[in-house]
C-alpha cells in the first residue's frame, strides 16, 4: 500500500509540473539564447548603497566584466523589472537599452569580437523585493533585533539574484571572481562573502548622513544566488580549524547580546568540519575562509558567508525530528554541506 501511495504522489506531480504552463517571462529567465551564450562572465564589481529607512537600494552599480565567446553586438543581463536601470555605460559612453520582463538587452556601439575582453557599468537604483517567507520564499528581509536596531539581510535561491543586483542571471555562469562594496549607515556593521578588504566613513550628500562601507573580495567563482549582504549591530570573533599543516581562518558575526552564547554553541564547527572533510575533501573555499553570519532568516548556503538563523538551538529551532534525535545543530551542518 505504501508503494502504491509514493507511485501517486509521484504521478500527479508530474502530471502537475509538465502542465504548467510557463510564460514568456520564464523562458527569458530559463533559457540560454544566443544573446547570453555570447559571452562568459569573468568579474563582477558589485557596489551597492543601502538606505534601509526607505528600504531602497540607491544610487548603485554592477560592473560586468566579460570575455566574448563569439562576435555580436547586443546581449542580455538581468534586473528585475520593478528595479529601475538609471544608465549603461560601454567603453566610457552611454549605450541603449531595452527592457522585456527581467531582461535588459543591451546594444553596442560596436561589434564585440571574438575572444574580447571588456565590461560594461549598469547603475541602478530602487526598492528590492521584501521576502515574504525567507529563505524559501525570499527577497530582502527588512528587520529589527530585539534592541530595535535594523537587521538586514537577503535571500534569493529560488528568485535569482537579479531581484537586487544586475547580473547573468543563468547557473551556467559564475564569475572566476567578486567585488562586493556595501555603504549602510553609520553604526550598523556590513558583512558579505569572501574577505574584507577595506572599511571606511563616508558622507553621503544624497542620503545626507555618514556611511559605513566595507569592501569584500571572493576570490573564487561563487554563483550568483550565494552573492549576499547582511546588515546589523554585528559584533565579530574569531577561532582556527587545523588540517594538516594549513589553518583555516573562522569568523563568527553575531548580534551584540548573542557573543558568549555564541561563543559555545559554535564550538561544533570544527568537528563538523573534521567530519565533512574526512567523507568530502577539504573545505573548498579555504582561502575566503569559514563564516557563520546570523540573520533573521533560519539559514541559506551563502557561499563563505553562511547564514545562520537557527536561535542557537539543537536540531531545526529545538526539533531534534531533522537531526535523528542527536542535539547537534542541523541548520549550522545542512547549510555547511
Amino acid at each position: 500500500m505504501r508503494k502504491i501511495l509514493i507511485f501517486l504522489c509521484f504521478f500527479f506531480f508530474s502530471i502537475s509540473l509538465f502542465s504548467q504552463e510557463f510564460t514568456r517571462k520564464d523562458s527569458l529567465r530559463g533559457e540560454l539564447t544566443p544573446l547570453r551564450t555570447c559571452y562568459d562572465v569573468t568579474f563582477y564589481d558589485l557596489f551597492i548603497i543601502i538606505d534601509e529607512k526607505e528600504k531602497m537600494i540607491e544610487r548603485s552599480y554592477n560592473e560586468i566584466y566579460f570575455s566574448s565567446v563569439n562576435n555580436f553586438s547586443s546581449m542580455q543581463v538581468d534586473l528585475s523589472e520593478n528595479m529601475e536601470i538609471l544608465l549603461i555605460q560601454f567603453e566610457g559612453k552611454e549605450v541603449e537599452y531595452t527592457r522585456e520582463f527581467d531582461a535588459v538587452y543591451i546594444f553596442f556601439p560596436r561589434e564585440i569580437k571574438e575572444g574580447e575582453t571588456s565590461k560594461l557599468k549598469i547603475w541602478y537604483s530602487g526598492h528590492p523585493r521584501e521576502a515574504v517567507n525567507a529563505p524559501w520564499d525570499g527577497g530582502f528581509s527588512w528587520d529589527k533585533d530585539k534592541n530595535n536596531k535594523p537587521w538586514i539581510g537577503v535571500s534569493c535561491q529560488g528568485l535569482g539574484a537579479s531581484v537586487w543586483w544586475p547580473n547573468k542571471d543563468h547557473q551556467s555562469d559564475e564569475p572566476d571572481s567578486m567585488s562586493i562594496t556595501v555603504s549602510a549607515r553609520k553604526p550598523l556593521q556590513i558583512i558579505c562573502n569572501g574577505n574584507l578588504r577595506s572599511e571606511t566613513t563616508i558622507w553621503n550628500n544624497y542620503l545626507q548622513d555618514s556611511l559605513n562601507r566595507s569592501e569584500w573580495f571572493v576570490s573564487y567563482p561563487i554563483n550568483n544566488y550565494n552573492v549576499t549582504l547582511n546588515i546589523g549591530d554585528y559584533v565579530h570573533f574569531q577561532d582556527q580549524y587545523t588540517s594538516g599543516e594549513d589553518t583555516l581562518d573562522l569568523s563568527y558575526y553575531v548580534l551584540s547580546y548573542n557573543e558568549e552564547k555564541a561563543k559555545t554553541h559554535f564550538e561544533e564547527v570544527k568537528p563538523m568540519l573534521k567530519c565533512f572533510e574526512n567523507y568530502f575533501g577539504r573545505y573548498p573555499f579555504w582561502n575566503d575562509g569559514f563564516a557563520l553570519v546570523e540573520t533573521p532568516y533560519v539559514g541559506m548556503e551563502h557561499q563563505s558567508a553562511i547564514a545562520y538563523g537557527n536561535r542557537y538551538l539543537p536540531g531545526y529551532r529545538g526539533s531534534l525530528d531533522y537531526s535523528g534525535g542527536l542535539e547537534f545543530d542541523y541548520i549550522i551542518v545542512h547549510e555547511t554541506g
